[in-house]
């Protein structure tokens, strides 16, 4: 009775994982390094993602501001810093194994960014067209690490960005 229950508890447990990472959904946790006009930045990176298929799904970011950076522009220097910014892609992905995806993300980002010289502060929020590419690998099951490049390209002159990521990713 006892080997019963052993061996039915390992059959859960690996139908549990095996169905995990099969699942649609995926959240993850990383940083990413956003390297701008004349500033860099690092943000705490929080996604969600839903596969629609193999080939196919929309995710969503959540970026937020660790510390900020002073920079320099004409011979006074001030400090800014992104406080969040959240975007919207829609992604285009292929397996190249079990365990190895590529797949190229375009969409749309609004951030809230800070300035401040002198005791003064001015928040603002900047958005425009994000679009970039990566890949992600399954190493255990349905937990996997994603490397990840993005553009930023924002609207109303105001610049763009490069961001590099990583992240930790689990699927559901």
């Amino acid at each position: 009775m006892k080997s019963l229950l052993i061996a039915a508890s390992a059959i859960a447990v690996l139908a549990g994982a095996a169905s995990a990472q099969e699942g649609p959904f995926r959240l993850g946790v990383g940083t990413q390094h956003i390297d701008t006009d004349g500033a860099t930045f690092d943000t705490l990176a929080l996604r969600a993602s839903y596969d629609f298929n193999q080939y196919f799904a929309v995710e969503g970011d959540l970026l937020i501001g660790l510390g900020d950076e002073s920079v320099t522009v004409g011979g006074t220097t001030f400090n800014s810093s992104i406080d969040y910014g959240v975007g919207v892609y829609g992604v285009a992905q292929y397996p190249l194994t079990e365990q190895f995806t590529v797949f190229a993300r375009g969409g749309y980002i609004y951030a809230d960014v800070e300035g401040s010289i002198g005791g003064l502060t001015v928040t603002t929020d900047v958005d425009g067209w994000a679009f970039g590419a990566g890949a992600e690998w399954a190493f255990a099951g349905p937990n996997a690490v994603r490397v990840d490049y993005t553009r930023y390209d924002f609207v109303n002159g105001n610049g763009n960005a490069d961001a590099f990521g990583i992240s930790y990713v689990r699927r559901f």
